[in-house]
């Protein structure tokens, strides 16, 4: 099938300078995407959140997501305030980066987001990220089946699961697909000059993680969502990466409708 395909607004960031926002959904836009996941960093948006509601009617983008960075006991009041106020979304994807107080105090504070998820139709995908306290997809799928909640589920980042080395692609998909909301992926190598010392960030065509048989692995546990392209102080010539990225992704559905048997081989 043919997904969906969104850019996080982290690919516009670069060590010249972050693009305006307005210059970042119309490169989209022009691109042919179909969305964007805006960034509130520890609760504090780059991005003016109150544009988020005329985004599609001015770009015809979706906002697929805000992505949001929980520090337990830092910053619980801050992100609690965005997600009771928040408009022209309907999913926050929530990181989880530090703790002061441990598990139990994470999970007192996403409980007391879902009455207002409820309330405002809103949902949460748990978003697992290499060095944070939600790290694997595995934590992830533990909180979710401990609040079994229809507003709470979770992310896969494909960058993340390979960087932390999880494996067992299909298997981890599998425990995720009852929960999924939402999928990001990048090319990725295994490099101590990649992001924190463990994995190169890079356009969908690079690297060693094979994202053909990634977006395979999601087709055959049901997965019909959009999928997120991740960037990172790419440099150079944004514009033409995020082409790259999407001519990329397109091709990978065109050939898994045309070949659904090339993706018949055991994943490791």
């Amino acid at each position: 099938m043919a997904h969906p395909i969104h850019a996080l607004d982290s690919f516009f960031y670069s060590s010249m300078g972050v693009y305006a926002f307005q210059t970042q959904c119309e490169m989209l836009a022009e691109l042919g995407y179909d969305g964007i996941t805006v960034a509130a960093w520890g609760g504090t948006p780059l991005t003016d959140l109150t544009l988020l509601p005329s985004v599609n009617e001015i770009h015809g983008l979706k906002v697929e997501a805000l992505y949001v960075v929980l520090h337990e006991g830092r910053n619980d009041a801050m992100v609690k305030r965005i997600v009771e106020t928040v408009e022209g979304i309907e999913l926050i994807e929530l990181a989880v980066q530090t703790s002061v107080n441990g598990r139990d105090a994470i999970l007192r504070f996403i409980e007391s987001l879902l009455p207002i998820t409820e309330r405002r139709g809103l949902r949460i995908a748990l978003y697992p990220h290499l060095h944070h306290v939600t790290q694997t997809t595995t934590q992830v799928v533990q909180m979710c089946e401990y609040f079994n909640h229809s507003r709470l589920g979770a992310s896969f980042n494909g960058y993340h699961w390979y960087a932390s080395q999880e494996g067992k692609l299909e298997e981890c998909l599998q425990a995720m697909s009852p929960w999924l909301m939402q999928v990001v992926t990048s090319g990725s190598a295994m490099s101590q000059l990649g992001w924190g010392g463990v994995a190169t960030m890079e356009p969908v065509d690079r690297g060693e993680m094979d994202n053909f048989a990634l977006v395979a692995a999601l087709n055959r546990v049901g997965y019909t969502g959009s999928i997120g392209v991740l960037g990172w102080d790419y440099g150079g010539d944004i514009y033409l990466k995020l082409e790259r990225c999407l001519v990329t992704l397109r091709d990978i559905d065109r050939r898994l409708e045309t070949h659904p048997n090339w993706a018949d081989f055991p994943l490791k």
